[in-house]
């Protein structure tokens, strides 16, 4: 009983609790979204609806600045002199207002030349980059209320939250696709940030009083010189994975078909379900756990704890997926989509090297080691763009799943072979 008593108190399987739950609405809902996309609007629109992603989520973090993991170091060390920390939120929400508003006018004078990059010679859906214009600055604020709140050690705020968004989102893809089968699913990955801002919000306005922003409006972006090697690395990072992804997807359509594209874009859907158990583990306990550590032994006995107790039920994780990998298409998509089956083999295998990766990744942020954070980036960039423009011809979608195995895996010893030292004396 003393044993259990002590599990059940311990942070990690709280956090991990949490973590479970989200995922398990996170699923149900995805499950959902991904049956009734594959189902109105195919791999062809799965492939343009990846393509959009991608671009989304390269304003949001540029609109961020980059320094999502510096603003919740910066709370996570103060979180006890709330007047410092009110100070900090005020300067970076004026700042970030400032931003995402510019990168909202360029979104909407460049209209064209973004359309073509992500959408090719369909002009008609040119018009969905105008909704992520409008919108863009809501989910930059939610983002930067996320990072807030989980700095201040809110794991089950920023997860009701997470769960709420969930939800709102699948019923508002599911209207819009519904009735506007490709160019509403199109819009509704904009519209849902919009909710997910008034959901994060009201949690942030009840730590942050409303007035304290508009009291007195201070634009200091000095502010920023602390939280600039975060900035640097998570740009740099945020800016060229999804132009790689953008680049394979459209490789695959030069290559193969759109069609192939799509299957690409379906396997990565169902990767982010599950990856999603790690993610929001390092991002929710292990780097705020890490950034709180005084010593090295503290930050390698976090380490330890990720690898022993983790990695294990990731893999048996991913032993269940691959052999109900045929139950997993038909649950989820469509018949159009039976050729899935042949890229989790390379994908699960991405992914496990990829998690093993990430534990030892975040030891850049937590140390601010930004140029070891850009050599090492730039090593897996620089072989995941090489192997996907050798393989993709070769072997077609499965080419470009086998470019992430072999991208994973060689990023993982380049980052044992950096930390050698700290892993050696341990």
């Amino acid at each position: 009983m003393n044993i259990l008593k002590k599990i059940v108190q311990n942070q990690l399987f709280k956090a991990s609790s949490l973590s479970s739950f989200s995922i398990i609405i996170r699923l149900v809902t995805g499950f959902v979204s991904s049956k009734v996309i594959a189902h109105f609007i195919g791999p062809s629109g799965m492939a343009l609806m990846g393509n959009l992603r991608s671009i989304s989520s390269l304003l949001d973090s540029i609109g961020t600045l980059g320094v999502q993991s510096g603003v919740l170091q910066n709370v996570a060390k103060n979180h006890s002199d709330k007047i410092l920390v009110a100070d900090f939120v005020r300067k970076i929400f004026w700042i970030l207002i400032i931003v995402s508003l510019s990168l909202s006018l360029l979104l909407i004078f460049g209209n064209s030349f973004i359309g073509k990059i992500i959408f090719n010679q369909n002009y008609k859906y040119y018009f969905a980059l105008y909704f992520v214009a409008f919108l863009l600055p809501f989910q930059i604020l939610h983002l930067f209320f996320i990072m807030v709140l989980n700095g201040l050690s809110y794991y089950k705020k920023v997860t009701q939250i997470s769960i709420y968004g969930y939800l709102v989102s699948l019923l508002i893809s599911f209207f819009l696709i519904w009735f506007y089968s490709i160019n509403g699913a199109l819009v509704s990955l904009s519209i849902s940030s919009f909710f997910l801002f008034l959901f994060s919000g009201y949690f942030f306005f009840k730590e942050f009083p409303f007035h304290l922003f508009f009291k007195e409006i201070i634009v200091d972006f000095s502010i920023l010189k602390e939280l600039v090697p975060f900035g640097i690395m998570s740009l740099f990072t945020a800016i060229v994975t999804p132009l790689i992804f953008i680049f394979i997807r459209n490789y695959i359509t030069k290559e193969v078909s759109i069609e192939a594209s799509g299957w690409f874009e379906a396997m990565q859907r169902i990767s982010g379900f599950y990856f999603m158990f790690i993610s929001t583990l390092v991002s929710f306990y292990f780097l705020p756990e890490m950034i709180k550590t005084n010593s090295e032994n503290e930050k390698l006995s976090l380490t330890k704890k990720f690898f022993y107790q983790v990695i294990p039920l990731f893999l048996l994780m991913l032993f269940t997926i691959y052999f109900s990998k045929d139950f997993i298409i038909k649950l989820l998509l469509a018949p159009n989509f039976s050729q899935v089956r042949n890229l989790f083999f390379w994908q699960l295998i991405g992914d496990l090297f990829k998690a093993m990766s990430l534990i030892l990744g975040i030891r850049f942020y937590v140390l601010k080691d930004v140029k070891g954070y850009l050599i090492t980036e730039s090593i897996s960039f620089i072989v995941f763009f090489i192997t996907a423009f050798l393989f993709i011809p070769l072997f077609g979608a499965t080419g470009a799943v086998l470019s992430y195995a072999v991208t994973y895996f060689i990023y993982l010893l380049v980052l044992i072979f950096y930390f050698r030292k700290v892993i050696v004396e341990s």
